[in-house]
């Protein structure tokens, strides 16, 4: 169980967790060693104990993505801020943590109720192929709940999977107006047009998503598997490197980054560049089966439509030697 929390978490975020605890944990056992002791030192333990939970809270925080990182600022902010008060306020600390237990089992509750009963028996509908039943499920909570952006992303993924794309388009539309100042619909906007080869308009979008959000590893993804597809390697590169450098957390994205890096490098004649970013793509095995296991799934016909190409490649690539490697690609590059 913890290893997974760790996978799912991430291991930039993993080690800011524990360096922040060490951190933390190593300074109020010095303050402990201060003789006589000092009547500010409780104060600051529990300063660093504060830091500590508010830090370990932001670090899972920003794991979540858009709406869904919100409501989870919901879930946690009060509990949080009880906790902390109760750090500082000791006679209440007992009081302040039931209070904050309770608020995330309420908050927890609430949220599972009704929508989340809805989205369940969606996530089953969709997992047997059943996608049209999943649709009306969504249907129905977007009649009753207009106003829920979050209703019209899943219903658009879900048009996707079926292949109404234009259905699909119709909905990452609304997103975007109901949620403004959010990537989200823009950048489902560009994956919908880089489905049907669209470059063109996935581009546009693209840029439009991750002028939103441009500290988001997704938007400068997409943009950089986009210009890939149009030849554009500057640009590609560009944006490739910033997907990996704000820490994209799964392995087989990065091995599709590194794979499309190689590819610019090798089209712009940067050998060094080709060189570091066919080593990284090789360091990526888990990526490999990560994708292996995901094009298993009836429900990946799209990616392994978009995809499944440039996996084979990194595949290929992963297998033979470096100068072997290099040379196909290069190879590739000038025909």
């Amino acid at each position: 169980m913890f290893g997974r929390f760790i996978a799912w978490l991430g291991v930039g975020r993993a080690r800011f967790i524990f360096a922040l605890l060490a951190i933390t944990g190593l300074l109020s056992l010095m303050l402990n060693a201060i003789e006589p002791p000092e009547a500010w030192i409780p104060t600051a333990q529990t300063a660093l104990a504060a830091l500590f939970l508010v830090g370990a809270a932001a670090a899972v925080i920003t794991r979540f993505d858009g709406l869904e990182r919100r409501q989870i600022l919901i879930l946690i902010a009060p509990a949080l801020g009880a906790l902390i008060l109760g750090l500082f306020v000791p006679q209440w600390f007992a009081a302040l943590a039931v209070i904050a237990v309770g608020w995330i089992a309420v908050a927890l509750i609430a949220g599972r109720a009704g929508v989340r009963r809805e989205y369940q028996r969606a996530i089953k509908h969709m997992r047997k192929g059943q996608y049209e039943p999943a649709i009306a499920i969504l249907s129905d909570l977007i009649k009753a709940e207009p106003q829920q952006a979050e209703h019209r992303r899943f219903r658009a993924d879900l048009y996707r999977l079926a292949g109404n794309l234009r259905k699909a388009k119709a909905d990452y539309e609304k997103v975007a107006a109901l949620m403004p100042q959010s990537g989200v619909g823009y950048n489902g906007l560009a994956e919908v047009y880089l489905q049907e080869g669209n470059y063109e308009r996935a581009f546009e979008y693209g840029l439009k998503a991750h002028a939103l959000e441009p500290h988001h590893w997704a938007t400068a993804y997409n943009l950089g598997m986009i210009a890939d597809r149009m030849g554009k390697w500057t640009e590609a590169i560009e944006y490739l490197k910033r997907a990996l450098a704000a820490k994209m957390p799964d392995s087989r994205h990065r091995l599709l980054s590194y794979l499309w890096l190689l590819r610019a490098y090798s089209f712009t004649g940067e050998e060094a560049g080709a060189r570091e970013a066919l080593a990284a793509l090789r360091s990526e095995k888990r990526g490999l089966r990560e994708w292996q296991i995901i094009f298993e799934s009836e429900q990946a016909a799209i990616l392994r439509r978009v995809l499944g190409e440039d996996v084979a490649l990194a595949q290929e690539l992963a297998e033979c030697d470096q100068a072997a490697a290099l040379e196909r690609v290069r190879a590739r590059s000038r025909a």
